[in-house]
């Protein structure tokens, strides 16, 4: 994890896709939800997820990678996709 960051609930299991699922499922609810969201931390493995979420949400979408494992994603308000990345 980048410095600052803990993982909240280690889970059972080491299966890359169910922890990949449960980032992805936890994004979608919060987007659908419409809540705000300035930054995320995801896991670089998910960034096809990530666009499609964004594109399914439709929500621009920026992302910079914080390292070789994660990346800060931030999302614009709804109806935004069409209108490119997020500034």
């Amino acid at each position: 994890m980048p410095d600052g960051y803990s993982i909240a609930l280690p889970f059972d299991t080491a299966g890359a896709d169910f922890v990949r699922g449960i980032e992805i499922g936890r994004l979608w609810e919060m987007l659908k939800a419409d809540e705000e969201i300035e930054e995320q931390v995801l896991h670089a493995s998910n960034a096809e997820m990530i666009l499609r979420v964004a594109e399914a949400t439709e929500r621009a979408v920026i992302a910079r990678e914080l390292d070789d494992c994660w990346l800060a994603v931030a999302f614009g308000p709804v109806g935004s996709f069409a209108e490119g990345p997020v500034a």
